[in-house]
């Protein structure tokens, strides 16, 4: 049999693996995950709390690595390419669901000209929503538009900037504290990695507005970096059971391809039906404007980030953080607008037009 190793808190690992006559699955906590554990694994599951370098994996039989995370600064490929071990990740599979927290983030500015840091899976999809709302949208992406800097001062001038990027230390456009200074009245939305905006900078010097879903040093956060923040969440952007699905649908489609084995069925989402007749009497929907009311109902980042600096101000040991802000994730899981399927005897055309742009589904009839 082929050992598998895998991080217990990806979901629905014993539904996937629990038929399986071809692979032995082993599902640990991450901060069990270590090199006497792999020794004799041939695959590994993991998310971006565990480290993929030379310290975790030099002596042990890997073959295949799959990181069910869209970032990839956790990965030593150099390494990993050194000893022909493969390794995949789950890139854009939860795009959707950092498109769902950015569009409730907007609750907190009336601006309606974004900057957007990156242009990939996330910045691509923020791009076609808010442009159909009439947003002015400028971006800044030099590996897909081979920008230059007086278009990314473009993009840090505008009153709100998302910042969507891949992290990097080198290369030609590293983007280690790619931002680090910005005015009182901006408001900026991070959702890609703590260490490309410098926050303790900014703050320092501004009064600018930062809603932040990610942190430096995770999962070993400072804790001052989140009380001075003015919206602070768990690293919950693209913790829905949609993404979470198709995370773990690339990671068994790769087991699969790469052990030539069929041994391993996969997931379907579990769709939830509602009725949002209530839903739409109370919302307008409008295509110059973006349904925030309604959008409320699904994410609502300012009662995560209440309930997260109240639970933070209860934790009076900075030891055992690393284990609560992996528990305080997995608390915050959600339901994605993909995972619904709205039904209504009210909507017409022009508002399922605008319910299917947002990601959602709709009952036909």
């Amino acid at each position: 049999m082929i050992n598998i190793v895998a991080d217990k808190d990806i979901p629905y690992l014993d539904k996937v693996f629990k038929e399986s006559k071809f692979f032995n699955l082993t599902a640990l906590p991450f901060n069990e995950i270590n090199k006497e554990v792999l020794k004799n694994s041939q695959g590994l599951l993991s998310r971006s709390a565990t480290i993929l370098n030379d310290e975790l994996i030099n002596d042990s039989d890997l073959k295949f690595i799959f990181s069910l995370t869209s970032g990839e600064d956790h990965i030593d490929y150099d390494f990993l390419n050194s000893r022909d071990i493969f390794v995949g990740t789950a890139k854009g599979s939860n795009a959707q669901a950092v498109l769902e927290y950015s569009l409730n983030a907007l609750n907190f500015c009336s601006a309606k000209k974004i900057g957007l840091i990156g242009e990939g899976h996330v910045g691509t999809k923020i791009k076609k929503v808010l442009s159909f709302f009439d947003y002015e949208v400028i971006s800044y992406d030099p590996y897909k538009f081979q920008h230059d800097n007086e278009q990314k001062n473009l993009v840090l001038n505008c009153p709100l900037i998302s910042v969507n990027a891949s992290y990097s230390k080198e290369g030609d456009f590293p983007s280690h504290k790619l931002i680090s200074n910005l005015k009182n009245n901006q408001f900026l939305i991070n959702t890609s990695r703590g260490e490309v905006v410098d926050y303790k900078n900014i703050l320092k010097k501004s009064d600018a507005k930062l809603i932040c879903d990610v942190w430096n040093n995770e999962p070993k956060i400072n804790k001052e970096d989140i009380e001075a923040t003015f919206i602070a969440t768990p690293h919950i952007a693209g913790n829905t059971f949609e993404s979470k699905v198709n995370a773990l649908n690339l990671a068994i489609n790769a087991l699969k391809d790469f052990f030539e084995s069929n041994d391993l069925e996969n997931l379907n989402s579990k769709e939830k039906f509602l009725d949002i007749d209530d839903l739409i009497s109370n919302s307008e929907f409008k295509k110059t404007q973006l349904p925030l009311k309604f959008i409320n109902h699904f994410i609502n980042i300012r009662n995560i980030n209440e309930s997260f600096k109240k639970d933070l101000n209860l934790l009076n040991n900075n030891k055992h953080f690393p284990e609560y802000f992996q528990s305080i994730r997995k608390k915050n899981e959600r339901l994605g607008f993909g995972d619904f399927i709205l039904k209504s005897n009210r909507i017409n055309s022009d508002d399922k037009e605008i319910l299917s742009l947002l990601g959602f589904k709709i009952q036909d009839g």
